[in-house]
């Protein structure tokens, strides 16, 4: 805004009625023989194809890359200078060219050219369903005539080996929409269809057909912007591709939150119910000084638990929390010691499993009150 402001204030007439300045005629003519191979173009979608990518790129897409040079010119418009009429040529042959994946308006530049002729692209179109009995030169000519700015056909008889469709040349006009598919009349009150393929094709509105803007901004689907922009032509800020703005979505993360927040607080109910249940369990539970061990499993360390662990202290046989008290040589062996204390001298045989033979071991001991041994008589 504060560009165009500034060279609307500098859009005076001063100095217009000083005395002419007249330059050099050969610089003028060496001028015009430079520029004689020019073509001119412009972007379908302004605020998709960037201007200076385009003069940038466009010239190695060609082949012609440090050949051909472009540059922006006035009113959203681009030229390519060319060195040669052939390399000029064979561009537009080739068309017509596409950049982003939208279509390109391409046309050979002369100094009396009418900036309004630079609306068409010359589309090659495939033409499927004519009757084989009609099918003609004069016949596919009427036809390329009743669709649009007609330039030529691409049929010989004699050298069509396939005749799966035909294809016409026409200037289309940008500013009108494109057709697929139309009924034509070869014989009175008789509707035959037609069907339409555009070669080298890009990105064009499939609700409308129009080539200037995308379905997404379609007038018709959405109520979107026109894409038809004929905003200030210098202004070179317009020349940058916008990104898509996308709307707020906070209302719809603080629902998400919402429910998550439920959903903890839901599932700290569930937990808290399932303790108070379990607490409930236990109070009515009869059996608990019958088997510990069971809780000491499944519950870990429980006034149980310590119980069982303050008596394994004083319990002389091993005891599991699982299986129970443990039965091995040497807890037999300590509980009959135990239960022979008061008995006189014993002897103890000890005999191993899978030997021929045990080995014997005796073993005094004295019954009777604790304390020091009497002495033996004289």
């Amino acid at each position: 805004m504060a560009d165009n402001l500034r060279r609307g204030i500098q859009d005076i007439d001063l100095g217009v009625n000083d005395t002419p300045v007249i330059l050099p005629t050969a610089v003028v003519n060496q001028a015009a023989e430079e520029n004689r191979f020019i073509i001119i173009g412009k972007p379908v979608m302004p605020r998709k194809q960037n201007l200076r990518s385009i003069v940038a790129l466009m010239p190695r897409y060609w082949g012609q890359s440090g050949l051909v040079f472009g540059r922006i010119v006035e009113g959203r418009r681009f030229q390519f200078v060319f060195p040669t009429e052939e390399s000029l040529q064979l561009v537009l042959r080739r068309g017509p060219w596409a950049f982003a994946d939208r279509m390109l308006v391409l046309e050979r530049w002369t100094p009396t050219m009418d900036p309004l002729m630079l609306n068409f692209i010359p589309f090659w179109i495939q033409i499927r369903g004519i009757p084989v009995h009609f099918l003609n030169v004069e016949v596919i000519t009427s036809i390329g005539e009743a669709m649009g700015n007609f330039v030529k056909t691409d049929y010989v008889a004699e050298e069509a080996a396939r005749v799966e469709f035909v294809r016409v040349q026409l200037n289309w006009n940008i500013d009108e929409p494109l057709k697929f598919q139309r009924n034509f009349q070869f014989t009175p009150g008789h509707n035959t269809l037609l069907k339409f393929t555009y070669e080298r094709l890009r990105g064009f509105c499939e609700v409308c057909g129009f080539l200037t803007h995308d379905s997404g901004n379609c007038l018709i689907q959405s109520g979107g912007p026109d894409q038809h922009l004929n905003g200030d032509d210098n202004d070179d800020d317009n020349d940058e591709v916008f990104p898509e703005i996308v709307p707020n979505q906070g209302v719809i993360l603080e629902e998400i939150n919402d429910d998550a927040e439920g959903t903890e607080e839901a599932h700290q109910g569930d937990v808290s119910n399932a303790d108070q249940q379990m607490e409930d369990e236990n109070i009515g539970t009869d059996d608990v000084d019958a088997e510990p061990f069971l809780f000491e499993e499944f519950h870990g360390n429980s006034s149980f638990g310590n119980e069982q662990n303050m008596e394994e202290m004083f319990n002389p046989f091993p005891f599991h929390p699982i299986y129970g008290k443990i039965d091995n040589e040497e807890t037999r062996k300590r509980k009959f010691e135990e239960e022979n204390a008061d008995m006189g001298p014993y002897k103890v045989t000890v005999r191993e499993h899978g030997e021929s033979s045990g080995t014997s071991i005796s073993m005094t001991t004295n019954g009777g009150a604790v304390g020091p041994e009497p002495p033996l008589p004289p």
